[in-house]
């Protein structure tokens, strides 16, 4: 489950956190408990709830709610566990659940969605209102953010912030059949990126097993951080055939190592599992954003450039 925690482990941003869950029981007249996503006290970061898929049920309802804005929709008309359009964003809080409105209770009742964790720059900061720091009043000042934000050409949408700085070298899809998923656990591959490269996850998928009590669960280490992200496989389907027939889109930079692995509340056997890696190339840029060199080793103004949010 995706917690104030989890945002605040985030290190090279933008992020994207997958998250899934099967509700084991939601009663009549009543929302799911525990909440799927509730989650407040992020600040400086902002965070985008995006591709948010659902069983198809008309008695269930998805509520939503960023900030102080609420929105609720009908599960009947969404995808069947495909990921969905929405692309909500927070700066303090941001909720997502599932209301039965039913006369009954509803059972293993599957969902799976993903966060972005955005850390905002000044152009994000004088888009959507958040007060700028002494030095980020100076930034704007300097190289004019302000004018060029009122223009709406800053800041820039994220899927072009990302197809512009991250150069993508090279791009795999790995897949492997684990004979047996025990209960303490497996991994399934290491990655380590080469000499001027990091590598960055972007889609994950795994067989839900034979019952979802065996709760098979895919975990993400990044960069030694043991368990960074972990969710249930058994969020995106039933079985083998409609499980890997979808998968949860993430965006995971790892700078040192990508590590997937497997767990099991209950030993399943002939598990598979695939998840896409992209190597990409380290520039200045992202020694300047993920804050891996001084402002005095960056040459030129991209220090600046990049706090600014004009690259």
């Amino acid at each position: 489950m995706l917690t104030e925690a989890t945002i605040k482990r985030t290190l090279y941003h933008p992020e994207q956190l997958p998250d899934s869950a099967v509700i084991a029981n939601i009663a009549a007249s009543s929302e799911a408990s525990p909440t799927l996503l509730d989650i407040k006290q992020f600040p400086p970061m902002m965070v985008r709830l995006s591709e948010v898929a659902v069983e198809r049920d008309d008695d269930l309802e998805m509520r939503f709610r960023t900030d102080n804005k609420t929105l609720a929709v009908c599960a009947g008309s969404m995808f069947n566990l495909l990921p969905n359009n929405y692309s909500l964003l927070a700066k303090d809080k941001i909720f997502y659940n599932l209301y039965n409105g039913a006369a009954g209770a509803k059972t293993n009742v599957k969902t799976y969605f993903s966060l972005w964790v955005i850390k905002p720059t000044v152009a994000h900061k004088l888009r959507y209102g958040i007060p700028l720091t002494p030095d980020e009043q100076k930034l704007n000042k300097e190289l004019g953010i302000a004018d060029t934000v009122e223009k709406g050409l800053l800041p820039l949408p994220l899927s072009e912030q990302i197809a512009r700085e991250f150069q993508v070298i090279q791009e795999e899809t790995h897949s492997f059949l684990l004979a047996t998923v025990p209960t303490a656990g497996t991994y399934v591959e290491t990655l380590h990126p080469e000499k001027g490269q990091f590598l960055v996850l972007t889609k994950v998928s795994a067989d839900s097993g034979a019952a979802a009590a065996n709760n098979i669960r895919v975990a993400i280490d990044r960069d030694h951080v043991s368990d960074y992200v972990e969710f249930p496989s058994w969020g995106l389907g039933i079985n083998p055939a409609t499980t890997l027939s979808k998968e949860i889109s993430c965006f995971i930079p790892a700078l040192d190592e990508l590590r997937i692995k497997l767990k099991a509340t209950v030993a399943d056997v002939n598990i598979n599992v695939r998840f896409t890696v992209q190597k990409c190339a380290m520039t200045n840029l992202f020694r300047a954003k993920w804050g891996l060199a001084m402002e005095s080793e960056i040459p030129g103004d991209t220090w600046k450039k990049v706090k600014a949010g004009v690259l």
